[in-house]
């Protein structure tokens, strides 16, 4: 009897990342160097800002055989993320749209209320509905000692805290949905969802 290889020792799959702001790309470029792992950072087109345009663009992507840097989409192997906040996203409309979307291979890197609370949740649990961009960006600078908007190097600078960040991350979405609260909403503050991509990311390693 032939025994199925585990997926974690399975590296012909790539990641396909469309992301909406530039801390995103860097530190998921960043991410692809350390790690060594099958990663394209999809251009963001101009005009394109909101969560649901990336998505439609993902979508295109997903049914289309599309080429990056010599490489084709695999339809079989391969999966795509869209890495997105609350930002650009204030409208009901969007997250509806969005919810209602289905792509198999489509993994959902949602964050409320900014792509940094990523960060602040590897260095502690922090809950609080008050939270906002400004708060979340001046505690992630003020652990981290630097500017997440400016530097090269953030996974590199937090991968020694990964495993606090993903066991924060799903704390509090655990606690989110106990309360009844929509994760993909406008209501989910804060939450990040980036902790799914790289739980998966790492089993390609």
């Amino acid at each position: 009897m032939t025994r199925r290889v585990p997926r974690k020792l399975k590296r012909t799959g790539k990641f396909w990342i469309f992301c909406e702001g530039s801390t995103e790309k860097r530190y998921f470029n960043n991410l692809r160097i350390i790690e060594r792992v099958k990663i394209h950072l999809v251009p963001k087109e101009a005009g394109v800002s909101r969560a649901d345009q990336i998505l439609q663009k993902a979508m295109s992507f997903h049914e289309n055989d599309f080429m990056i840097d010599g490489d084709t989409y695999d339809h079989k192997r391969d999966r795509i993320a869209c890495v997105f906040d609350k930002d650009d996203n204030n409208t009901d409309d969007v997250f509806k749209w969005i919810r209602k979307t289905k792509i198999d291979s489509l993994i959902l890197g949602y964050s409320n209320p900014s792509f940094e609370y990523w960060f602040l949740c590897h260095f502690g649990f922090y809950s609080s509905s008050s939270l906002d961009q400004k708060e979340v960006y001046r505690l992630v600078k003020e652990k981290m000692g630097l500017d997440p908007k400016k530097d090269h190097k953030l996974y590199e600078r937090t991968k020694m805290n990964l495993d606090k960040a993903i066991k924060n991350s799903k704390k509090i979405k655990i606690i989110h949905e106990k309360n009844g609260i929509e994760i993909l909403s406008r209501n989910s503050t804060p939450v990040t969802l980036v902790y799914y991509l790289i739980e998966i990311i790492k089993n390609y390693q």
